[in-house]
């Protein structure tokens, strides 16, 4: 029995370890993407731009919110189950921002993106950035700071669970 748990020791040192990776992981993910989507909603001139940048780099950062959240949701799964419930609702909260910054940021364009327009016709882009923001840019900033504070009280939850000890083994 002795051998059995010294063998069990390091692996669940380095599960403990591989966790607490992917929980900050998800979080860092998690930042880059409100931060994404709030320059999108925040930035008048970028509808005027390429908004395919912007919107490249906030699904980039979903690959990493995906891969890091799936190993943080199992990490969590029998230690702190509720934490790992308001760590899916606050990722399904992201993908319904980001899906409300592009919708945004297409109608901020109007009906044809400035780069495809001559630049002495540009024109009808503070018009349609002023009905974009009232259709659905100022729901999505407000959901913007929604999540930006539930991800800042779920990162506080989680940074205390982290910080705790874990059950303590049988080891004797």
């Amino acid at each position: 029995m002795h051998i059995l748990r010294r063998a069990i020791g390091p692996w669940q040192a380095r599960r403990a370890a591989d966790a607490e990776r992917d929980i900050r992981d998800w979080h860092e993910a998690c930042l880059v993407v409100v931060a994404g989507c709030a320059k999108g909603l925040r930035d008048p001139q970028l509808p005027r731009a390429d908004i395919g940048v912007t919107l490249d780099n906030v699904d980039r950062a979903f690959f990493r919110v995906r891969d890091a959240g799936s190993g943080a949701q199992q990490a969590l799964r029998r230690r702190a189950p509720e934490l790992r419930t308001r760590i899916r609702r606050c990722t399904e909260a992201l993908v319904e921002l980001r899906n409300d910054t592009a919708r945004f940021l297409i109608r901020a364009q109007g009906p044809t993106p400035p780069y495809l327009q001559k630049q002495e016709t540009a024109t009808g882009q503070p018009e349609a950035y002023q009905r974009a923001l009232q259709d659905v840019g100022q729901a999505a900033m407000a959901r913007s700071l929604a999540v930006e504070r539930d991800l800042d009280q779920l990162w506080a939850d989680l940074q205390l669970m982290l910080t705790q000890p874990t059950e303590p083994s049988a080891q004797s």
